[in-house]
């Protein structure tokens, strides 16, 4: 290399080094006290996030047309003082069981659409598109502030207005026992009573304490739609037949259960919380053929009913006809002529030993229910409307269930009745005299 070459690269060199050391000393300053500051704030927001604690995990759900969903996890914390949180910070995951009658054979994973988080009074609240809470089999929640990183395993589960039911059991004359669900509303006047039936998937065997006050609105409507009222709910421990009427044990089971459930409500009338005139009863699936049973075992006791997708127990048909369970051609859920006729004409011999008519009744069925065949209901009304009952009648059609949500299968016209104000309002202008 030539030397004034060097040279050169040795003055150039040695300017590049006398222009960073002769930078402005408040300007260096400056950056150690903004270095100094981002430290501090650093150090500050550790020793928050290790002195905030969260204190419990609520999982809040309430009872859907559907069934009971999730749409809240709740944190109650130590202290949220300058905390902040928004949705892009936390990321849910949940396992959801395969849906047998869909055809569904694996689980699926899904990821909750956050939509909004809250922090306010220690709490931090995450809201999220309702999932079926019956469904979930895992969840897992990240966020970018690890302490509330947390499983399914760490929920508690709250679910609005059915956990304000009191269970008790009770226990009949002859000895059979009754576990039940009893909401009370804070009053010292009397009261109007709903009876509710609950359907055969929540008996204790295949199902989960509590089960009849979740699986579908039939409890809690009443009180959530601002009724005044009492709710009994008993939860039965097995499910009865198809049939019924014909299988003198299970009927003998199911009358047993009646008089200890007439007992209870006569003990409720005389602790002078309940007003007798105003009784009520309303049933879904097993639960409207159990409380078709229960007005015929005690005609006198209710103002009023309503009994939807009702099983057979008045006479057999679903199963005497092979009519339970067909999904996917609506051909098979129909009788003959001659079978209708022969099935009516039994059905009106049976009730004439039962005088019901004097009880209103609105009777709720899909036209097309795949479980409990339709023909229970039609049949019913109109033999008791001969019998001079001033009763209702409503039969949706594939069209309506579909509208409503019910998307296959047409079993659940519960869902669709119970969000009917003129049927809720009916049953509780029923007064007996």
């Amino acid at each position: 290399m030539k030397k004034s070459a060097v040279i050169g690269f040795c003055i150039l060199a040695g300017i590049t080094a006398l222009s960073g050391c002769g930078k402005n000393p408040e300007d260096n300053r400056e950056i150690k006290n903004n270095e100094a500051a981002s430290e501090k704030m650093n150090n500050e927001e550790a020793q928050k996030e290790m002195s905030m604690e969260v204190t419990n995990v609520e999982a809040s759900t309430y009872v859907s047309p559907d069934g009971r969903v999730l749409d809240k996890i709740i944190y109650q914390v130590s202290s949220t003082d300058g905390l902040e949180a928004a949705p892009d910070d936390f990321k849910i995951e949940f396992t959801i069981a395969p849906v047998e009658y869909l055809g569904e054979t694996e689980s699926k994973q899904t990821e909750a659409e956050i939509s909004n988080v809250s922090v306010e009074n220690d709490t931090v609240t995450v809201e999220f598109q309702p999932l079926s809470y019956g469904t979930i089999e895992a969840a897992e929640v990240e966020c970018s502030n690890n302490i509330f990183n947390c499983t399914l395993d760490d929920f508690e589960v709250l679910t609005r207005t059915a956990d304000d039911f009191e269970k008790n059991v009770f226990t009949a004359k002859d000895g059979t026992e009754l576990t039940y669900f009893l909401y009370m509303p804070e009053t010292t006047e009397k009261v109007p009573l709903m009876v509710w039936e609950h359907g055969g998937g929540e008996v204790l065997s295949s199902s989960y304490e509590g089960a009849n006050l979740h699986a579908s609105r039939g409890a809690v409507a009443w009180i959530e739609d601002g009724y005044d009222t009492a709710v009994l709910s008993v939860q039965y421990p097995e499910n009865y037949s198809f049939g019924i009427s014909e299988i003198p044990d299970e009927l003998q089971q199911m009358d047993a259960y009646g008089t200890a459930k007439y007992e209870l409500i006569q003990k409720l009338i005389s602790d002078g919380s309940i007003d007798d005139h105003r009784i009520y009863i309303s049933g879904a699936s097993s639960g409207g053929g159990a409380a078709i049973r229960f007005i015929m075992q005690y005609p006198d006791l209710f103002a009023g009913a309503l009994v939807m997708s009702a099983k057979d127990t008045v006479i057999p048909l679903s199963q005497k006809y092979d009519l339970a369970y067909k999904f996917g051609n609506n051909e098979d859920l129909k009788i003959t002529e001659e079978e209708y006729q022969n099935s009516y004409n039994e059905m009106t011999e049976y009730m004439s030993s039962y005088d019901i008519a004097t009880t209103p009744i609105w009777f709720v069925h899909a036209e097309h229910d795949q479980i409990c065949t339709s023909y229970t209901s039609v049949m019913l009304y109109d033999i008791l409307e001969k019998m001079g009952a001033k009763n209702k009648l409503t039969i949706y059609s594939d069209d309506e269930m579909e509208a409503a949500g019910q998307h296959g299968s047409y079993h659940g016209s519960w869902a669709v009745a119970l969000e009917d104000k003129e049927m809720t309002s009916w049953v509780y202008e029923q007064k007996k005299n």
